[in-house]
């Protein structure tokens, strides 16, 4: 990875910990006046005074003016060994909020200044510990309230977008510097040249490596931001009921009434980890009532386009039958049928409970739930990424047509930097710099 130099930053403080009432609260200097503050706010035990590197030390913490705040441990690492690549000390206090805010005032009294958001992360991937990518993971990993949404972030965080990515951007870099030079030196140096039909066939791996990549991803993404299951129908079919049958709690209002539910009411459920963002939509038939009918059906509708998996949902006990969107669902099974079922439904009773555990096991089949399907990579987790892939597929195919048809290494090369720029922006690793000094190396330019 490739960054700008590190400039003289300032020293940052901030608690690491979540506020609140707790045991312990950790608090993070990150700077290069990191031992200067420690100097000035944290005093070791007699005899051993002098500051050591990863080695707890235990003392009391002082406030500006010499009182004591609290007794704790103090960790420090020294640059560039450290998670922000500066020297960083992690200083473990009681978890008074108290306590805490007492001990950050003192920091900054000694010369932090308090960190901005995401800061620490920020200045770790400047430094080259860790790429965008796994930047990124950090929040993820933070933010996660699953175990599986745990185990993608975590898996992502040891570097997975980056060994995904990398290679095809690496590729993408070598073919780069053989067309331009080849622009460069084509009159000078034949043996330099570039065919098209052999960059067409470097680029037609790249893409097909990278839409590998892309397609493997899908799983991970519902795992990361919840798989969408949008329940359809007509009015009165019983999806509000069926809506609150699956979350095991009362939502959605319930009604005998038609048009009750004319927005969409969402709420996340949980299925062997995978996380599912269940929406109820406005009943939807032919004719609506008025404006607003017709707007919550035109919501539905939209819901459903955009949904992983559609539940159409109809009522078992009237003769009315859809045809059936994504996975046909039968309600009010406690009642008699009216007509033979939808061929592949599944029966469900919001009243008895009855067939509830075995639509949730289908869904955890239908959206790949672990235990149901294996996540194969979980590079390319979010829409950034997944956005920035497809704009390089893009940038890929304009390169390999244009390479085809002759017309010219300087619009294949331009298409070329583009896909290399939507590569790296996935791992923050951008600068024409490299690319010289890739021609440079590669090619005796200097003989």
């Amino acid at each position: 990875m490739t960054h700008q130099p590190i400039q003289a930053e300032d020293t940052i403080v901030a608690l690491a910990t979540p506020p609140g009432r707790a045991a312990l609260g950790v608090v993070r200097v990150s700077g290069p006046a990191t031992r200067q503050v420690l100097g000035r706010v944290f005093r070791r035990r007699a005899p051993a005074t002098r500051l050591l590197v990863r080695r707890p030390m235990l003392g009391e913490f002082l406030a500006a003016d010499g009182g004591l705040i609290d007794e704790g441990l103090v960790l420090l690492y020294a640059a560039p060994a450290s998670y922000t690549g500066e020297d960083l000390a992690e200083c473990t206090l009681h978890g008074s909020t108290a306590l805490l805010r007492a001990f950050i005032s003192a920091c900054r009294a000694a010369g932090a200044r308090p960190a901005e958001p995401g800061e620490f992360t920020l200045r770790a991937f400047r430094a080259g510990k860790i790429d965008l990518a796994q930047a990124e993971a950090v929040a993820d990993l933070i933010d996660a309230t699953t175990a599986e949404q745990a185990r993608v972030a975590a898996r992502q965080l040891r570097g997975e977008v980056g060994n995904a990515i990398a290679p095809l951007a690496e590729a993408a870099f070598d073919l780069l510097a053989d067309v331009e030079a080849s622009l460069d030196f084509a009159d000078g140096e034949a043996d330099l040249g570039l065919a098209g039909a052999d960059a067409a066939q470097r680029i037609d791996v790249i893409v097909s490596q990278l839409q590998r990549v892309l397609g493997a991803s899908d799983s991970a993404r519902r795992v990361r931001e919840g798989a969408r299951v949008v329940l359809l129908g007509p009015p009165n079919a019983g999806k509000s009921s069926l809506f609150n049958a699956l979350l095991g709690r009362d939502r959605a209002i319930v009604s005998t009434e038609p048009g009750t539910t004319r927005d969409l009411v969402e709420e996340t459920m949980v299925i062997d980890g995978l996380p599912i963002v269940l929406v109820d939509a406005a009943g939807v038939d032919d004719v609506p009532t008025g404006a607003a009918d017709a707007e919550g059906m035109r919501r539905a509708r939209d819901a459903a386009a955009g949904a992983d998996l559609v539940l159409s949902v109809y009522d078992g006990s009237s003769a009315w039958r859809p045809q059936a969107l994504g996975l046909a669902v039968a309600t009010h099974a406690d009642l008699p049928l009216a007509a033979p079922l939808v061929e592949n439904s599944i029966s469900v009773s919001s009243v008895t409970g009855a067939g509830i555990d075995a639509l949730v096991s289908i869904l955890a089949e239908r959206l790949h739930a672990p235990g149901a399907a294996p996540i194969e990579s979980v590079a390319l987790a979010t829409e950034r990424h997944r956005a920035a892939a497809e704009a390089a597929i893009a940038a890929l195919q304009n390169a390999h047509a244009l390479a085809l048809s002759n017309a010219g290494g300087e619009l294949v090369a331009v298409e070329l930097r583009a896909a290399i720029g939507a590569l790296h922006s996935i791992l923050g690793n951008v600068g024409t710099e490299v690319l010289l000094g890739r021609i440079f190396s590669r090619f005796c330019i200097g003989k």
